[in-house]
């Protein structure tokens, strides 16, 4: 900002008690920014027909941008709002550091919302992770999103994906401002005097370097992966490294859709000597594959476990969402005590606008998946071992919640049956990044804790 911007008629006593509540140096909370914002005499517009309830032929909203937002060169400027309002802005950003769940949280913009039910769209020009909240008095209002279903954010902040489908549920009342945090893609790409502006508001992602930093890097997609190079490499590393044999062991290897149209298998041991079963799976096959095993106790105490296949099944929870839900609830249900189960996908689980339901999850705890597992994301890598009625987190579960994840996942662990076949395991999950391991750069694998 070169030039001091005036702040217009209908926004002036908005930023004038915004200013006065950070002359003061009290706390402040939902409370006062709702107060600032209800001050707002007429409120701006936006064209906005992705959101628009009338979309195209109606695409007018009532609301604003703060902090950075896209200017015609491909770039990214000061907000017009911000501009005209700097301490409403910084009021809105000290609230949102003194509040949020995530301290670590960034953000560039901030969307603000005033009294209309957002349609189902795909945010634009936004990374991907954002914070919403909705102040005022009205009852409804949750957030619907693709992946997670229906998010309660009435005067709490609530996390979500602006790159899925998501949506204003109805609600009545008085008044419903929403704010939404996010990051525009040029976040990182801003002029220095841009950059310090931003700063001075109190946005938090806002860069020169032209570079992600680790975490925005996550939500990039960060290019395609050849299938047929994928193929080679998938199947020389499968030679590379075998699945582990040796008395309880069990393993699994995962990749999602956008890495070579999906890869899996899941192997267990049957005998001495190295004797390893291996199931593979067809890639580009949604839904959820699992092999259903034995464990053989041993005959005695000491001795080795080793499994026996009893089944492999397919819960296409991508196609029919509801049905096969069902089906993979009272599979689980009738499976008994000790079973163990292997999990993988070469594709998707969900569906982009179709979340898994609750009882999904709550059939994977009866398995033993902690409390943790609460979304399999889309065209996310998923891997699971455990066995019927074991204790939450007993399992083990690898995942990559990344956008197009390009990592190959992987569980090796070993399980030990009592001669009364109670159950226990140990389990290393690693990954491997396959666009560096396709570009020749391959790392070795990174170990995470042991579940």
């Amino acid at each position: 900002m070169t030039k001091k911007v005036k702040c217009p008629e209908s926004l002036v006593k908005a930023e004038a008690y915004a200013a006065e509540v950070l002359k003061s140096g009290k706390p402040f909370g939902n409370k006062e920014v709702t107060a600032a914002f209800r001050k707002v005499k007429e409120w701006p517009t936006q064209e906005r027909p992705n959101v628009a309830p009338g979309g195209a032929s109606a695409p007018e909203v009532r609301g604003m941008v703060l902090g950075l937002c896209p200017n015609r060169s491909g770039g990214c400027s000061v907000a017009r709002a911000s501009q005209e309002c700097p301490n409403l802005t910084k009021l809105v950003t000290g609230w949102a550091a003194a509040t949020l769940p995530d301290a670590g949280f960034r953000y560039g913009s901030v969307q603000v919302n005033y009294n209309y039910r957002a349609r189902k769209h795909i945010d634009s020009n936004n990374l991907g992770p954002s914070f919403i909240i909705g102040l005022g008095d009205y009852t409804g209002g949750a957030l619907w999103t693709g992946d997670r279903g229906v998010v309660d954010c009435r005067h709490s902040w609530k996390l979500f994906d602006g790159n899925t489908e998501h949506a204003t549920e109805p609600y009545e009342g008085r008044d419903r401002i929403s704010f939404i945090l996010f990051t525009p893609d040029k976040y990182n790409n801003l002029t220095a005097a841009v950059c310090a502006a931003a700063k001075k508001l109190g946005v938090t992602a806002c860069s020169t370097s032209g570079k992600d930093d680790a975490y925005f890097a996550n939500y990039r997609d960060l290019g395609a992966v050849d299938e047929g190079a994928h193929v080679a490499f998938t199947e020389k590393h499968h030679e590379d490294n075998p699945p582990s044999s040796g008395a309880g062991a069990l393993s699994v290897e995962t990749n999602g859709y956008a890495a070579g149209r999906g890869w899996g298998w899941i192997a267990w041991a049957t005998g001495p000597k190295d004797k390893v079963e291996v199931q593979h799976f067809k890639k580009n096959a949604t839904g959820i594959h699992v092999v259903e095993l034995d464990a053989l106790p041993p005959k005695k105490a000491g001795g080795a476990t080793y499994f026996a296949l009893r089944d492999v099944h397919r819960f296409n929870l991508y196609q029919d969402t509801p049905g096969e839900t069902a089906r993979f609830q009272k599979w689980v249900a009738k499976l008994p005590p000790n079973r163990v189960v292997g999990v993988c996908i070469t594709d998707t689980a969900m569906a982009k606008t179709r979340p898994l339901g609750a009882a999904v999850y709550e059939s994977f705890r009866a398995l033993g998946a902690p409390d943790s597992l609460t979304l399999i994301g889309y065209r996310e890598p998923f891997a699971f071992l455990g066995w019927k009625g074991a204790a939450k987190g007993a399992g083990a579960v690898a995942q990559d919640a990344k956008k197009q994840s390009k990592q190959l996942l992987r569980l090796d662990a070993v399980m030990t049956a009592a001669p009364d076949g109670a159950l226990s395991m140990s389990c290393t999950a690693s990954e491997l990044k396959l666009l560096k391991a396709l570009d020749g750069e391959t790392p070795p694998r990174k170990k995470a804790k042991s579940s």
